[in-house]
C-alpha cells in the first residue's frame, strides 16, 4: 500500500512539473496584461472618479459658512428732524455682527449631475487608454513569443543535423586510418561540426534573452526548459475589427456630447433657499443701539441673459461638435489604416502557405541529393567538401521552411492582433 502511494506522488509530482514547463501564447498575453505597469493604473483611475462623483455630490448638500464682520464708518444714516417727546438716537458708528449662512440648492439647471457624467466618462476615457497601451504590450510579448520558437526549431535542427555530421566523421576517421579517404575530408567535416556548435550556441543565447525578456513582461522567470506551445485555433473573421482604439473614440465622443448638455445647463435659471441667522449691533433694525439676535430666510432665482447675445453658448456647442467630427475622422482614418494592415496580413499569409508547399517539395529534393552525396563520399566519388555543399543546401531549406512555417504561425497571430479578436 505504501509503496502505491509513493507512486501516485511521484505521478503527481511529475504531471505538475510538467505543467509548470509548458506555457501558451494566450497565457504569456494575459500575463503580460496583469504584470505591465499601466495596469496598476485602471483601479487608481476608477478612485479618483469615485472621489470626483463623491465631491461633486456634495453640492446637493447644504452649503454652510460662518461669517463675521467688525467696522466703524465716519458718518452713520440720521434723521435730521426733531419730534416732540420723540428722542431718535442714530446707529452707532461701531457696528458688529456674527452670522451662520446656509444656502440649499434647489436646481442648479442640471449642471452637477452633467459633471457627475463627465466624471465617469473621463474615467472610462482614461481607461481605455491604458487598454490601448496594454495591447502594444501584447504586441511585443507575441513577437517575443515567436522569436523564441523559431530559435528552439533552429536549435533542434542544428543538433539533429551535428549528431548525423559527428556519425559520418567517426565513418570517415575510420576510412582515413585504413588509408581509404585522405585527412582533408575529416578535417572538413570536423570544421563543420564546430561551425554548428556555434550557431546552436548562438541560437541559445538568443533564445536566452528572448526569455529573459518575455519573463519580464509576464512577470514569471521563464527557464530554458519551458516548453511554448505552438498551436494554433485559425483564421479569425477580418470583417470584424475589434480594436481597443475604437472605443477609446466612442468614449471620446460621448464625453463631448455630455459637454454640450452641460453647456446649456450653464445657462439655465438657478433655484436656491437660503438662510442667515445673525448676532450684531445693529440688527436688523439698524436704529436700534444693542447687541440683537436676527434671521433670514428665502429664495433665490437667477437666469443668465449674457449668452442670448453674447453666442457664448452657441460657439461652445458648436466647439464640441467640431471635436466630435475630428473624432469621426480619426476614427475612420484608423479603420482604414486598419483595413490596409489586415490586406497586406492576409496577402502575407497566403504567401508563406505557398512558400511552404514549396518548401516540401524542395526540401524533399535535396535530402535525395545529400543522401546520394553521402553514398558517393563513401564510395570516394566525391570530396567531403562535395559532400558539405549538398549539406549545406539541404540545411538551408529545412531553416527556410522552419522560418517560413514560424512566420505563418505568426503572420496568423498578427491578423488577430490588428483586428482585435484575441479572444
Amino acid at each position: 500500500m505504501q509503496k502505491i502511494i509513493y507512486v501516485i506522488v511521484f505521478l503527481l509530482s511529475a504531471y505538475f512539473c510538467e505543467a509548470q514547463q509548458t506555457l501558451s501564447l494566450d497565457e504569456c498575453l494575459e500575463l503580460s496584461e496583469k504584470n505591465a505597469p499601466q495596469a496598476t493604473n485602471l483601479p487608481l483611475i476608477q478612485q479618483t472618479a469615485d472621489l470626483q462623483v463623491k465631491i461633486l455630490n456634495s453640492n446637493f448638500l447644504p452649503q454652510t459658512s460662518i461669517g463675521g464682520q467688525a467696522t466703524w464708518q465716519s458718518e452713520v444714516t440720521s434723521i435730521g428732524i426733531s419730534l416732540p417727546n420723540v428722542n431718535i438716537q442714530p446707529p452707532p458708528k461701531d457696528q458688529y455682527k456674527a452670522t451662520l449662512d446656509v444656502v440649499q440648492n434647489i436646481w442648479d439647471g442640471g449642471v452637477t449631475n452633467k459633471q457627475v457624467s463627465v466624471a465617469k466618462l473621463n474615467a472610462k476615457v482614461e481607461e481605455q487608454k491604458v487598454v490601448t497601451e496594454l495591447f502594444q504590450v501584447k504586441e511585443q510579448v507575441s513577437a517575443l513569443y515567436f522569436g523564441i520558437l523559431f530559435a528552439e526549431k533552429q536549435i533542434a535542427n542544428a543538433q539533429i543535423l551535428q549528431k548525423e555530421l559527428l556519425n559520418k566523421l567517426d565513418k570517415v576517421k575510420v576510412s582515413v586510418a585504413n588509408g581509404v579517404a585522405i585527412k582533408s575530408n575529416q578535417l572538413a567535416i570536423e570544421a563543420k561540426t564546430i561551425e554548428i556548435d556555434q550557431n546552436i550556441n548562438e541560437a541559445q543565447k538568443r533564445k536566452k534573452a528572448a526569455l529573459d525578456a518575455l519573463g519580464l513582461l509576464i512577470g514569471q522567470t521563464i527557464s530554458e526548459n519551458t516548453q511554448l506551445e505552438a498551436g494554433f485555433e485559425g483564421l479569425v473573421n477580418t470583417s470584424d475589427v475589434n480594436r481597443p482604439e475604437l472605443q477609446l473614440f466612442d468614449y471620446q465622443k460621448d464625453m463631448l456630447g455630455i459637454n454640450q448638455q452641460m453647456a446649456k445647463s450653464k445657462n439655465l435659471p438657478k433655484i436656491a433657499a437660503f438662510a442667515t441667522g445673525g448676532y450684531g449691533k445693529p440688527g436688523l433694525n439698524f436704529l436700534a443701539n444693542q447687541f440683537q439676535t436676527y434671521f433670514i430666510g428665502g429664495v433665490t432665482m437667477k437666469i443668465p441673459l449674457s449668452f442670448l447675445y453674447s453666442g457664448s453658448q452657441s460657439n461652445e456647442i458648436q466647439q464640441y461638435k467640431v471635436s466630435q467630427q475630428r473624432i469621426d475622422a480619426q476614427r475612420e482614418t484608423f479603420l482604414l489604416g486598419t483595413k490596409i494592415k489586415v490586406s497586406n496580413q492576409n496577402q502575407e499569409i497566403a504567401r508563406l502557405e505557398n512558400l511552404i508547399e514549396s518548401d516540401k517539395r524542395l526540401l524533399t529534393i535535396r535530402e535525395q541529393i545529400k543522401v546520394t552525396a553521402e553514398a558517393q563520399l563513401d564510395n570516394g566519388v566525391i570530396t567531403a567538401n562535395d559532400y558539405l555543399t549538398e549539406v549545406d543546401n539541404e540545411n538551408i531549406s529545412r531553416q527556410n521552411s522552419i522560418l517560413h512555417n514560424i512566420q505563418l504561425l505568426q503572420a496568423k497571430h498578427n491578423l488577430k492582433l490588428i483586428t482585435g479578436n484575441l479572444k
